[in-house]
């Protein structure tokens, strides 16, 4: 797919930046450490250097065979290591008190809390929402795609994270029909207030008059913290607890493994 091309490129791009005109063959598994390492220092994480790491292992895997290099230095390489941030499902007292709050602001992170908590979207694909996505009347979303930042290229159109198997159609219910309701309604006003049509590719949440662009993934996640930051008096959460909320959620209203699997749109029924 484009976006895998797009994203592989931006990995290499960082390869290129490292190491300049260096010959494959003149590089080993120290200097990759230390690569790696200033990656790290620079804010990439430890997922993005592993996908760099596992690119150059399968080109130097290829170059092997054919006598281009005499030997693998990704294998001699230290590469950092994913640690799981732990599970940290917020109650449903304290998403309905930040809801209540943020409703009665009237503020649109009411309804990415909302979307997180009750369908348990990925942040890039709240962001990748567009209304063609949103049928009020059969009252479902669809989750087709998502948006990512890419150094260079600013917002760019994604596959969801799991790719063709995070697709999926989930049903919503009335209080956040209501809530897109209301929020749709506040586009075709702006629409109306400068003579234009809303677009068919409008977006669910952008900063643009019409809702052309999207949001940053980032300004979604920054937007909660600020509200957070309001409120030291009450537990908080971030929009990736909303997912474990969830998941509770359907626990406790007896869903399976399966049914829980299908919603969150992971690979594994492990996961």
């Amino acid at each position: 797919p484009a976006s895998t091309y797009r994203e592989r490129n931006r990995y290499m791009n960082h390869v290129k930046a490292g190491f300049g005109d260096r010959q494959a063959g003149s590089i080993t598994g120290q200097d990759l450490t230390l690569f790696y390492d200033a990656l790290l220092s620079k804010g990439q994480s430890a997922r993005s250097i592993q996908r760099i790491h596992q690119l150059l292992r399968a080109a130097y895997n290829w170059a092997l065979p054919r006598g281009l290099v005499s030997s693998n230095p990704v294998a001699q390489a230290i590469c950092p290591s994913l640690q799981s941030d732990p599970l940290n499902p917020p109650a449903m007292e304290i998403v309905q008190e930040h809801l209540a709050i943020l409703e009665g602001e009237g503020h649109e992170t009411a309804l990415v809390v909302r979307i997180a908590a009750t369908i348990g979207l990925r942040r890039n694909e709240i962001a990748g929402l567009r209304w063609k996505h949103v049928d009020l009347v059969h009252k479902t979303i669809s989750i087709v795609e998502g948006i990512s930042a890419s150094p260079g290229e600013g917002l760019i159109v994604t596959e969801t994270k799991t790719g063709q198997h995070g697709h999926g159609v989930l049903s919503i219910d009335d209080g956040l029909v209501e809530l897109l309701e209301d929020a749709y309604a506040s586009l075709e006003k702006r629409a109306a207030d400068i003579g234009e049509e809303i677009s068919n590719n409008a977006y669910v949440f952008s900063a643009d008059p019409l809702s052309q662009r999207p949001l940053s993934p980032d300004v979604l996640t920054k937007r909660l913290q600020k509200h957070m930051k309001k409120h030291p008096e009450m537990p908080s959460f971030t929009l990736k607890d909303l997912r474990s909320f969830c998941a509770t959620q359907l626990h406790a209203t007896g869903a399976d493994v399966t049914t829980a699997q299908a919603v969150l749109r992971h690979q594994s029924s492990q996961t």
